[in-house]
């Protein structure tokens, strides 16, 4: 039987003696200097050998946030959006609507000549999947608008009151998986079977201008919408003519699809008012005073911003350069009847002077946005990497200084957080790795 003692880390590094500690040093130093040579420590190269090992941390930035409602959103063309009623005690109230143009193939070919009739007119819609309580029933009613350039709005946050027959042309339900398989007169059809208008379409959209569509608003907190594609909702005419075949008269059926791949987009109307008075977004585009949360959400309702409170201090500390910038922004879980639904992904944006300039470069990898910002669910926090974009700062590259976080959630469903400010008990927190130049 063999017995084995464990040696102290000390007496394991006695048989190497001063020679062999010496060694030992230099390697372990060189080791630690070649991890200032990886490329992800962002100006290493610059760094004389004397001022490598100068490399230090810092976590004492203040960081304030508020939260700002947004004013504007680009939905032209959109492939995909929203249609239905949430209402969030937190948020307010979301309605999403649709308004575009429907058109087919033009020809020169007709309806078939004077013997045509319409079968039958159906307006279908298929939806990808929901949001909210499916057991509810949405209301949807569509309007038929009444002047061509309201498609073209490229704001969707705005009503568009004035541009649309105010009595529907036709309601209908939606529930459960949401589809719609709805009837529509044949007089309606009878006005499509227009050999003019199937063959010109600047006489079709003179003629039909296009549809509002939209629901009623829903009673209490909670609510149903729909997350729908384009491609998944139109008009199918069903018609027939008789014709001379062989000598015989002939009946022929025959359809058309009208799509609403023309100019579209779709409405986020937000309604802030409808929250819970005890649970409302509080200081709702105030940066003056700082809550202890700040709110996210995306199809057009608030966003946060950013302001680094010490950053003039740093400014005067130049010239420094930073190895690793992180910002870890900890979400909150307010109990609340409609809770949100995780964001996947904050994504950080900067302004030059009052323009929008995109993403910070960080998000950016081969010119595809990377996973930076992503949620950490053992944390319950977002940790983001803004290493290069703070260094533009310190450069003095901005006229705004701030940063603003939206949530990355496409317009496929409503998604919403409640994040923690700098006002917070557990705060969101910037860790700078740097070296001061002599």
């Amino acid at each position: 039987m063999f017995q084995i003692k464990r040696k102290s880390s000390l007496s394991m590094l006695q048989p190497f003696g001063f020679k062999g500690h010496f060694i030992a040093i230099l390697s372990i130093s060189l080791l630690l200097g070649s991890c200032y040579n990886d490329r992800s420590f962002l100006g290493n190269n610059l760094l004389p050998m004397d001022d490598i090992y100068l490399v230090r941390v810092d976590s004492s930035f203040t960081i304030s946030a508020y939260t700002l409602a947004q004013d504007s959103l680009n939905s032209q063309m959109a492939s995909e959006g929203v249609l239905g009623y949430l209402n969030s005690d937190i948020f307010g109230s979301t309605k999403a609507s649709f308004i575009g143009r429907f058109y087919t193939s033009s020809s020169t070919e007709g309806f078939g000549g004077p013997t045509s009739a319409p079968d039958s007119l159906i307006f279908y819609f298929t939806a990808n999947s929901f949001n909210g309580d499916s057991s509810k029933v949405l209301n949807i009613r569509v309007h038929e608008l009444t002047d061509t350039a309201v498609v073209n709005n490229e704001n969707a946050l705005k009503p568009i009151e004035g541009h649309y027959n105010p009595d529907p042309f036709f309601t209908t339900t939606l529930t459960g998986k949401g589809v719609i398989k709805q009837y529509l007169s044949l007089d309606f059809a009878r006005a499509l079977m227009d050999s003019a208008a199937l063959a010109d379409y600047s006489v079709f959209f003179n003629k039909f201008k296009g549809f509002y569509i939209t629901c009623d608003d829903l009673p209490g907190y909670g609510g149903l919408a729909y997350n729908f594609s384009v491609s998944k909702m139109y008009i199918r005419l069903y018609y027939h003519y008789t014709t001379k075949i062989n000598d015989k008269d002939s009946t022929v059926n025959q359809y058309k699809t009208y799509t609403f791949l023309a100019s579209r987009y779709f409405q986020y109307l937000q309604d802030h008012s409808k929250a819970d008075p005890a649970k409302k977004i509080q200081h709702l585009n105030d940066t003056i005073v700082q809550d202890s949360v700040f709110y996210v959400q995306n199809l057009g309702g608030v966003y946060g911003k950013l302001k680094i409170d010490n950053l003039n201090q740093w400014l005067d500390s130049m010239p420094l350069i930073v190895h690793r910038a992180e910002l870890i922004i900890p979400k909150d879980d307010p109990f609340t009847v409609t809770p949100d639904s995780t964001i996947s992904q904050l994504l950080l944006y900067y302004k030059s002077g009052d323009t929008w300039g995109g993403y910070i470069r960080d998000y950016i990898t081969n010119n595809l946005l990377n996973s930076n910002g992503s949620y950490r669910k053992f944390a319950n926090d977002y940790k983001v990497d803004i290493t290069y974009h703070f260094q533009k700062i310190l450069k003095g590259e901005f006229s705004d200084n701030n940063i603003y976080v939206f949530p990355n959630t496409g317009s496929t469903s409503l998604k919403q957080n409640v994040l923690r400010s700098g006002n917070n008990s557990k705060p969101i927190r910037l860790k700078i790795t740097y070296t001061k130049l002599k």
